[in-house]
């Protein structure tokens, strides 16, 4: 068994009245954390709210951990899913990765709570597959994949890895492929070049988009996995509902993909009849190049000019609006100072049991937190700071990835918790990437 850790051709002619009505719905949205939100901007898929914020229609599924209410009532538009795992229909998040990715894609916009994700108005299909830590069978991944197609969905979104490509998988995205549904997959959290699967199937089935994760300056992260496999890339860090604790920031390669698969359902809800061959190509012929991958960091309204939906810049009266100008070639205007990494802030090994406090000094910049060993199969990471609540990523194997931006010196807890009281081996890297 196979066990992954935790990745109408318009020819467009819009009316005033559908940009009146396009605006007021989405350029700025009102939901309180949304100013914390870089990826829309930088991926322009909050210039693409203009024309849609989505379609009940197009249904997303996540094939992940499951989802459950979250605090804030910012996820609204799901249909009915499935438990592979419990073969039953309760597909309850008791582990919050499957939520997280939900809140992503579809958490709704402009309702003055929470958050924004990136397709509002699409319907979330969770396809429950593992139940966190102890992993998934491949077999299950699979099942969940073939079940989405099944039952309606148009784009797949697959935040999970492999080191070892399944037949099991490789069959159910070959069923994919036949049915013409979109495969969206994680590159990892490797920080190195070994190709993970589904994500690598992408090499050779053209549905499947392996996605790594980049920072604000389109750099990968450190923890992300690259390659010349790697087709697109899309923000590692985004702010996120928690079943628990409600909005959060985090950082990790599960999170590139459904940005990615967000922007395709804002494509596919302003057209359709689009084939997953027109999509995969226009994401891929426009993406903004990345040292490091096969391809470039998405972008939304140029795919969708690509395609014929979108005139060549969004409107003028909402530029100000992102962080990008309206060309894909020209997104790093606002420049800031090149960040360095720091010597390493801290490294400490050896076991625990429930759980402990890691007090680390930090200056201003980019904290990123890495927790291996045993304990990183039972045990999560929290950081507080500046209002914000930072959760960690669950990576290949015995890695979890916890990234934060501190705005302010001073002294910072991360929390470690375990879900089991047997002793653990663990080793704790704090890495600071202050700017100069």
């Amino acid at each position: 068994m196979r066990r992954w850790s935790l990745a109408v051709l318009l020819g467009l002619v819009v009316t005033a009245l559908a940009l009146a009505v396009a605006r007021s719905a989405g350029a700025d949205p009102n939901d309180p954390f949304w100013p914390n939100e870089w990826g829309p901007r930088l991926t322009r898929a909050s210039d693409l709210w203009q024309l849609t914020t989505g379609n009940p229609s197009i249904v997303i599924a996540v094939v992940d951990t499951g989802l459950s209410p979250v605090p804030e009532p910012d996820m609204t538009q799901v249909v009915p899913g499935w438990d592979i795992v419990g073969n039953d229909s309760n597909t309850t998040d008791t582990f919050g990765h499957g939520t997280w990715v939900s809140s992503i894609i579809g958490a709704l916009g402009n309702n003055g709570a929470g958050m924004a994700g990136y397709c509002w108005h699409c319907s979330i299909m969770p396809v429950r597959v593992a139940a966190g830590h102890d992993g998934a069978v491949a077999g299950n991944i699979a099942a969940g994949i073939r079940w989405a197609v099944d039952h309606g969905a148009r784009i797949i979104n697959v935040s999970l890895v492999s080191n070892v490509a399944d037949e099991n998988e490789l069959g159910a995205i070959e069923y994919a492929q036949e049915k013409g549904v979109l495969v969206v997959a994680s590159a990892g959290n490797g920080g190195n070049t070994l190709p993970l699967y589904p994500a690598a199937f992408g090499s050779s089935w053209s549905n499947v988009l392996s996605v790594a994760g980049t920072d604000e300056n389109d750099q990968l992260y450190s923890w992300s996995t690259r390659g010349s496999w790697v087709e697109l890339s899309a923000p590692g860090c985004n702010e996120l509902l928690d079943p628990w604790i409600g909005p959060a920031w985090a950082c990790g390669s599960s999170f590139g993909p459904p940005a990615v698969s967000g922007i395709a359902g804002l494509l596919l809800s302003l057209d359709p009849g689009l084939t997953v061959n027109q999509l995969t190509n226009a994401l891929r012929a426009t993406a903004v190049p990345v040292n490091g991958i096969g391809g470039g960091r998405v972008d939304a309204w140029a795919a969708a000019h690509y395609l014929g939906l979108a005139p060549a810049s969004p409107p003028a009266e909402t530029t100000g609006t992102t962080t990008t100008t309206t060309t894909a070639t020209t997104t790093t205007t606002t420049t800031t100072t090149p960040a360095e990494t720091s010597p390493e802030v801290s490294v400490t090994t050896g076991t625990v049991r429930h759980g402990t406090t890691f007090r680390l000094d930090l200056d201003p910049g980019r904290l990123e937190v890495q927790l291996t060993g045993q304990a990183a199969r039972n045990c999560s990471l929290t950081m507080r700071m500046s209002g914000q609540v930072y959760v960690d990523i669950p990576g290949e194997t015995t890695v979890r990835t916890l990234a934060a931006t501190v705005t302010k010196r001073g002294g910072y807890n991360v929390v470690m918790r375990c879900a089991t009281s047997n002793r653990k081996s663990y080793s704790f890297t704090a890495t600071g990437m202050f700017q100069n």
